[in-house]
């Protein structure tokens, strides 16, 4: 595990009973992406999904994005990763773990609530 990999902050929002944990890392590679990935899924065996993205520098040092929705019908992290990169936001990765509260949101409110959560930690001070 590198120096860097940390956990800058995280915010907890619950919205239709649905309880959604953010977190924001700092990061240096795919393989510290990866296991942080690993162990929200160990420590949240029982959540819906874990969305994820980041951008970070692969083998040959270049910086490239890596995004999933978690089988989500939304696109949220690939615009994520979009705006990672044309605001030139390095060695960041942000998961959203979903606790499922049996209310189904559709697919654009459930886009707009995970499009909003990455924003929020990702411009918080």
């Amino acid at each position: 595990m590198s120096k860097t990999m940390k956990l800058l902050r995280n915010i907890d929002y619950e919205e239709k009973k649905s309880k959604f944990i953010v977190y924001l890392y700092e990061i240096d590679n795919q393989e510290e992406f990866k296991s942080i990935y690993k162990q929200l899924k160990e420590e949240h065996k029982k959540a819906r999904h874990i969305l994820r993205v980041g951008r970070f520098k692969n083998n040959y040092s270049i910086y490239i994005e890596e995004a999933s929705d978690d089988k989500e019908p939304v696109s949220s992290m690939k615009k994520a990763a979009s705006y990672l990169e044309n605001n030139d936001i390095k060695d960041r990765a942000v998961f959203i773990v979903r606790y499922f509260g049996g209310t189904k949101f559709g697919a654009s409110y459930l886009d707009k609530v995970y499009s909003n959560l990455f924003f929020k930690i990702i411009n918080e001070n």
